[in-house]
C-alpha cells in the first residue's frame, strides 16, 4: 500500500517515511481488504461464487487497489458468464498495476480468440433481444433464443435463471428443475437459483437433490428391513435364506388383462413414434417459419432506420453549412464595422484610433470598395500601428511577458516585415520562453532578410540546420508590394533599453534581454 497523503510506499512502521503522518488506520483497512480476499478466495474454491463476489466487493470498498481481490472478482464474473464485467475489472486492474499483473493474461488470452470474443457479444446481444421477446408476452421465441444462447455460453447464470422463469410460467415444472440444477453447480448458493428450486418444490411437492453423487444404503441380509421385503415365501435354513417362489395360474381373466395392457403398450408406443415426431415436426416448421418472419421484419426496419440517418445526416450537414455561411457573414460584417469605426477616426485626424481599429480587421474578409479603402488606410497607418505593437511587445518583453510579448511583436513584424527591431525582439522573446524551435526558426528568418546581423545572432541558434535550409531558400526577399526586403546597416541593433545578456559557455539559462 501507499501513503494516501504522499503517496510513498509503507513500511512495516506506523507511521509514512515519507511525510510522517499516521498510517494505523490505513493498514488496518488494508488488513481488512486482504481478509475479505481471502474469504472470497474460500468461497470461490467451494463454488459460492455469489458469496465470493460479496466478499471481494467489500474488500475493494476497503482498497480499491487490492489488484489480487479485483483479478479474482473478473474471474469469478467471468465463470458466470459476465463476460463483459470480468474485462471491466481486468482493464482497471492492469491501470493500476501495468507490469507484472496477471490481468494481463487474462485479457490476453480472451482477446486472442476474435472468434470466442464475437460468440460472447453475439449471446450477450440475444439475452437482450429474449428479454425483449419477454416483456412482448412472446415466450415461445424467449425460449428458443435463451437455449442458443446456454449453447453458446453455458455458464451464463442468467440465461438459465430467465428460462427457468419461462417454464415455471408455463407450468413445466420439471425442466425448470434441471436447469436450475445445472446453474447451482455453477454457482452453489445463488439466491435466484435456490428461490426458483422452492418454488419448483412447492409446485411438485418433491425435492430437489443438488449433490452431485448419489449414495445408496446397503442393507445388510439379517436386517429386518429385507425380512419384511422378503414377504412370507422366504425363511431362514440354518444359515442360508430359502426363497420359495410363488406359483403362477394362468387364468383366463389374467390372461385378458395382460392382453389389454399389452394392447395399450403397443398403441403407446405407436403414438410415440409416429404422431409425436410427425407433431414436433410441424411445431418447429411453424418456429422456423417464426423465426425467419421476425428477421425479415427485422431487416427491414433496419434498412429504414439506415435510411432516416442519412436523411438526418444530410440535413445536419445543410445546417452545417448554413451556420458556417452566416457565420462568415458576421464576421465580415464585423470587419466593415471595424473598418468604417476606423475610416472615421481616420477622417477626424486620429491616426492611433484608425491604426487599433484598422489592426483587428481581417482583410481577407473584405472586397471592391472595403478592401481598396483598407488598403488606403493601413498605408498611411501602417507605421502607427506598427509603433503602438511595437512598443507593446517591448514593454511586456522587458516585464518577462514574454507571451504577451510573442503576440504583439508577430503582429508588428506581420504589420511592417522590414523593421529588424521587430523581429529581433520576437526571436529573443521565444529563446527566453525556452521555445527553441521558434526561435531557431524566427533567428534563421532574420539572418535571411539581414544577412549583415549573422555573425551576432548565428550563435543562438540551437539547430544550425534551420538556418541552412532558411538561406537555401533565395538570398533576396520581397515585401508584399514587391520591393526588396532593407537590410539593417552596420552592427546589429539591438533593443533600446539595454543589450542582451549572453549566457556563459555550456550554461542552459535562457538569455534575458533588459
Amino acid at each position: 500500500m501507499k501513503c494516501i497523503y504522499c503517496g510513498t510506499p509503507l513500511s512495516s512502521i506506523d507511521y509514512c517515511s515519507g511525510c510522517g503522518a499516521d498510517v494505523r488506520i490505513l493498514k488496518r483497512i488494508g488488513r481488512i481488504s486482504n481478509l475479505l480476499y481471502n474469504e472470497g478466495l474460500e468461497k470461490a474454491t467451494v463454488r459460492d461464487l455469489s458469496g465470493a463476489i460479496s466478499c471481494l466487493k467489500r474488500s475493494l470498498k476497503f482498497n480499491k487497489e487490492n489488484v489480487d481481490a479485483r483479478n479474482l472478482l473478473g474471474l469469478v464474473y467471468y465463470e458466470i458468464g459476465e463476460v463483459v464485467s470480468a474485462l471491466s475489472e481486468w482493464v482497471i486492474s492492469k491501470n493500476i498495476l501495468p507490469e507484472g499483473n496477471p490481468a494481463n493474461t487474462y485479457i490476453e488470452k480472451l482477446q486472442s480468440n476474435k472468434n470466442k470474443l464475437e460468440v460472447i457479444n453475439q449471446s450477450i446481444r440475444k439475452y437482450n433481444q429474449a428479454l425483449t421477446y419477454c416483456r412482448q408476452n412472446d415466450d415461445d421465441m424467449a425460449v428458443l433464443q435463451l437455449k442458443r444462447i446456454l449453447a453458446q455460453n453455458p455458464n451464463l447464470i442468467n440465461g438459465y435463471h430467465l428460462l427457468a422463469l419461462l417454464y415455471l410460467k408455463q407450468e413445466e415444472y420439471e425442466k425448470a428443475r434441471r436447469l436450475l440444477k445445472k446453474a447451482a453447480r455453477i454457482d452453489a448458493t445463488n439466491t435466484t437459483t435456490l428461490r426458483y428450486l422452492q418454488e419448483v418444490e412447492d409446485a411438485t411437492g418433491v425435492g430437489t437433490n443438488l449433490n452431485s453423487k448419489r449414495y445408496k444404503r446397503q442393507v445388510t441380509p439379517l436386517e429386518p428391513a429385507e425380512k419384511k421385503l422378503l414377504g412370507p415365501t422366504a425363511y431362514m435354513s440354518g444359515n442360508d435364506t430359502i426363497i420359495q417362489p410363488t406359483p403362477f395360474r394362468d387364468s383366463s381373466s389374467v390372461a385378458t388383462f395382460i392382453n389389454i395392457f399389452f394392447g395399450f403398450l403397443l398403441g403407446a408406443a405407436f403414438i410415440w413414434f409416429l404422431a409425436i415426431p410427425a407433431n414436433t415436426n410441424k411445431i418447429n416448421q411453424s418456429a422456423n417459419q417464426q423465426v425467419t418472419d421476425a428477421n425479415t421484419k427485422l431487416a427491414s426496419e433496419s434498412a429504414r432506420v439506415r435510411e432516416l440517418e442519412g436523411v438526418i445526416e444530410e440535413y445536419q450537414a445543410n445546417v452545417d453549412e448554413v451556420n458556417a455561411t452566416m457565420d462568415a457573414a458576421v464576421a465580415k460584417a464585423d470587419g466593415y464595422d471595424k473598418l468604417l469605426a476606423a475610416a472615421a477616426k481616420f477622417t477626424s485626424g486620429d491616426q492611433t484610433g484608425a491604426g487599433t481599429e484598422l489592426a483587428d480587421v481581417d482583410p481577407s474578409g473584405l472586397d471592391g470598395n472595403g478592401k481598396a479603402l483598407y488598403d488606403t488606410i493601413m498605408a498611411s497607418v501602417r507605421s502607427t500601428i506598427y509603433q503602438t505593437q511595437y512598443q507593446e511587445g517591448t514593454v511586456a518583453y522587458a516585464q518577462g511577458d514574454y507571451a504577451t510579448a510573442v503576440e504583439k511583436l508577430k503582429q508588428a513584424t506581420e504589420t511592417d516585415d522590414t523593421q529588424y527591431d521587430a523581429w529581433q525582439y520576437l526571436a529573443f522573446a521565444y529563446f527566453n520562453q525556452g521555445d527553441y524551435t521558434n526561435s531557431d526558426r524566427i533567428f534563421a528568418e532574420t539572418i535571411r532578410r539581414f544577412p549583415a546581423q549573422q555573425q551576432t545572432l548565428q550563435q543562438y541558434i540551437q539547430d544550425q540546420s534551420v538556418l541552412t535550409r532558411a538561406l537555401s531558400q533565395g538570398t533576396e526577399e520581397t515585401n508584399a508590394d514587391g520591393t526588396p526586403v532593407q537590410e539593417a546597416d552596420g552592427e546589429a541593433q539591438q533593443p533600446d533599453a539595454a543589450d542582451a545578456q549572453v549566457p556563459e559557455e555550456g550554461a542552459d539559462d535562457a538569455i534575458v534581454m533588459q
